[in-house]
């Protein structure tokens, strides 16, 4: 099934804060980071029913899930989103390190 994928204004923030400090330690991994963010996005438009639930899931009335994502350097970060129909929206990215994202910040 193919889905449309939608980043939420969280999510959007998420990613400029990730990819702004990133690209004051290299600009060079900054860019490979959004690569790989990237390719995560177009993987959920085909993949997205076949992810797990995430952590944040249990306190939520949406079906949270994650997927994971890693830098040619190993560093794992997740993407959390949920479906409704053929949408999925993605409402945040976290990196290493970060802690489960509270209801409140969803």
């Amino acid at each position: 099934m193919n889905f449309a994928v939608h980043e939420l204004p969280k999510t959007k923030a998420d990613k400029r804060f990730i990819f702004e400090w990133l690209f004051e330690r290299s600009p060079r991994g900054a860019g490979a980071w959004l690569d790989a963010y990237d390719d995560i996005l177009r993987r959920l438009e085909t993949n997205a029913a076949s992810c797990g639930e995430a952590l944040e899931n249990k306190d939520c009335e949406l079906d949270v899930k994650q997927a994971f994502f890693k830098t040619k350097r190993g560093r794992v970060y997740r993407v959390l989103f949920f479906i409704e129909g053929v949408d999925v929206y993605v409402l945040r990215v976290r990196g290493p390190g970060q802690a489960p994202v509270d209801l409140q910040e969803m």
